[in-house]
C-alpha cells in the first residue's frame, strides 16, 4: 500500500482528532445585500449564516510586526481560524467569524475576525483560514 493510500484510509480519524481540539463555537456570516424595509422606507443590510459550529482560534504571533501603509503605522498579526473540513466548504474570503462560545477562555466570546483568504489543501485535517481580528 502506498503512503497516499495509507493517509487516505486514516484521514477520517485524523480529522476527528483535529476536530476534538476545536473547543470553541462560532458563527460565520456573509453580507447578504440590502433590502428596503417597507415600514421605514430605509434600506436594511442583511447577512446570511454560512457556517455555525465548532472551531479553533489561534492568535497571531506574540510579537506583532509594525507595518506602514498609506502613511499610517499599523500593527499586523496573522491569526488562524480552524474549522472542520466537513461543513465549512462554503466559507470564503470576506466572510466574518464571531466566537459564540469557549468553555476554556470566556474572553474569546464576542471576538470577531474577517476571513482573509480561502483554505484548500490535500489531506487536510482541518480548514485553516488566515483571519484578521476586527474586534476584541
Amino acid at each position: 500500500m502506498s503512503l497516499g493510500a495509507e493517509v487516505s484510509v486514516s484521514l477520517p480519524r485524523f480529522r476527528a482528532e483535529a476536530e476534538s481540539l476545536m473547543t470553541s463555537t462560532g458563527r460565520i456570516t456573509r453580507n447578504g445585500g440590502r433590502t428596503l424595509d417597507p415600514n421605514t422606507g430605509q434600506y436594511v443590510y442583511t447577512s446570511e449564516t454560512v457556517y455555525e459550529g465548532p472551531c479553533r482560534f489561534k492568535q497571531g504571533n506574540t510579537q506583532a510586526a509594525d507595518v506602514e501603509s498609506a502613511g499610517q503605522s499599523l500593527t499586523s498579526q496573522d491569526s488562524i481560524l480552524s474549522l472542520p473540513v466537513g461543513g465549512s466548504e462554503s466559507v470564503r474570503e470576506g466572510d466574518v467569524w464571531e466566537c459564540t462560545g469557549n468553555p476554556l477562555d470566556a474572553a474569546l466570546v464576542g471576538l470577531r475576525a474577517t476571513i482573509k483568504a480561502g483554505a484548500a489543501q490535500t489531506f487536510a485535517t482541518a480548514r485553516r483560514f488566515a483571519v484578521e481580528v476586527i474586534s476584541a
